[in-house]
């Protein structure tokens, strides 16, 4: 037997300001190669997928046993986990992505707009590396565009331009719903099928995981693309979290 905690570090402790509680599961190996395959196919993280199927689990019980109370309360933790897995409507994504305190926390970071920061640029150069993804960006997302404070393998013209209008975002649904975002094949996700960056950019793979500050403002997202189909694993979720990790230690370090 192995022991295997939740895939994605973040996301487990915490949604938005919310509180919530972690735990980690001990199960066979091949238990756990299922349990990858199949959130990889449904595009989330593993500790979202075993989140869901807890909730169908206790569903499941409380109907058998005829306890309306108990299933009212799991329909809305259901659609709860349903909202913070980036089902938001186009009012509420620009609600979140202009919220005055997320955006004067942006601001108070000093690095729209400024030179790259060189710590920031080696931790997203790792990142790529340790991904073996040929793209890496530390974007920070405004509520109209995206800045990219730091970028590793960014083709030009972007690499020089720093940025995008959010119609070539993938990062600002992560910031939206505060949860990691994975992307095996971009061409074929409801969520972001007609994003431009796409054709422009050539996103096929992408896996982003929120920047969080210490007062819960979430900025932008540390995210590494592929140009081709991919099928991402949980431990590239939660690399890819403790990298974020320092890129806000960083962050903050300096503000």
């Amino acid at each position: 037997m192995g022991t295997h905690g939740c895939d994605g570090r973040s996301d487990c402790v915490a949604s938005g300001s919310v509180p919530l509680k972690a735990a980690t599961i001990r199960v066979s190996q091949d238990l756990w190669s299922l349990l990858e395959e199949e959130a990889a196919r449904q595009e989330i993280s593993v500790s979202q997928f075993v989140r869901d199927a807890a909730l169908l689990r206790v569903g499941h019980l409380a109907g058998a046993r005829g306890d309306d109370g108990d299933l009212v309360r799991i329909v809305q933790l259901a659609a709860q986990a349903n909202g913070e897995r980036r089902r938001f409507t186009s009012e509420e994504r620009r609600g979140k992505l202009a919220d005055p305190r997320r955006l004067e926390a942006l601001e108070r970071t000093g690095l729209l707009g400024i030179k790259e920061d060189p710590v920031l640029h080696r931790l997203t150069r790792l990142a790529a590396k340790s991904l073996d993804a040929s793209v890496a960006l530390t974007s920070l997302v405004e509520a109209d565009r995206q800045f990219f404070a730091s970028s590793y393998g960014l083709p030009e013209p972007w690499a020089t331009e720093r940025g995008t209008t959010l119609l070539h975002s993938f990062c600002q649904h992560v910031v939206v719903s505060n949860q990691p975002l994975l992307v095996g094949d971009a061409r074929r996700h409801p969520l972001v099928q007609r994003n431009l960056a796409i054709e422009d950019l050539d996103v096929i793979a992408y896996i982003g995981v929120p920047l969080v500050d210490s007062s819960d403002n979430t900025l932008g997202s540390l995210c590494v693309i592929e140009h081709e189909p991919r099928q991402w694993r949980s431990q590239d979720v939660e690399l890819l979290h403790d990298i974020a990790a320092a890129v806000m230690d960083r962050v903050e370090h300096r503000a």
